[in-house]
This record gives C-alpha cells, structure tokens and sequence, in this order.
C-alpha cells in the first residue's frame, strides 16, 4: 500500500469508524436525496480514484466543513441572487 493511501486509511480509522459511515451512507441513499447522493459518489469516485487527499487537501476540506456546520454559507438561490458571504 503506497504512502497516501495509508495516510487516507490512518485517517478513516482515527476519526470515524467504517462501520459508522456506512450506515450513515445507507440511511442517506435510503432517503429523499438517495438517487443525487448516489451520482455525487459515483462522480467522486471517478474522478478521486487515482488520486489522494493531501493533508492540506485535508485541512481545507474539514475547514469548509466547519464553515458549514457554523452557517457559513449560502444556498444556490442566495448565491445566484447575487448575495455573497
């Protein structure tokens, strides 16, 4: 197993267990949003699958999550409305 793919492993197990996200990803798939939710996997899938998250990759994924949790965003209708953050 190659150094990223480790480090992406590493992470997986640290924070969340695998069991946890996949009953997550079946209540999500099982729900109103199934059928979108299953073509942002399958284009994520594509797309990532010959590459890795770095860590800066990383890091800015958990602070655009953050902003997220913290109502630090806007919805497609405020953005195409013209409102801005």
């Amino acid at each position: 197993m190659d150094q990223a793919r480790e480090k992406e492993t590493k992470l997986v197990e640290e924070n969340v267990p695998i069991d946890q996200i996949v009953e997550k990803v079946k209540v999500i798939i099982q729900g109103s949003h199934g059928a979108l939710f299953g073509k942002v996997v399958d284009s994520f899938f594509e797309l990532s699958e010959p590459e890795y998250f770095s860590p800066e990759d990383l890091a800015d994924i958990e602070e655009g999550m953050a902003d997220i949790r913290e109502g630090r965003c806007l919805t497609l209708e405020e953005y195409r409305s013209g409102k801005r953050l």
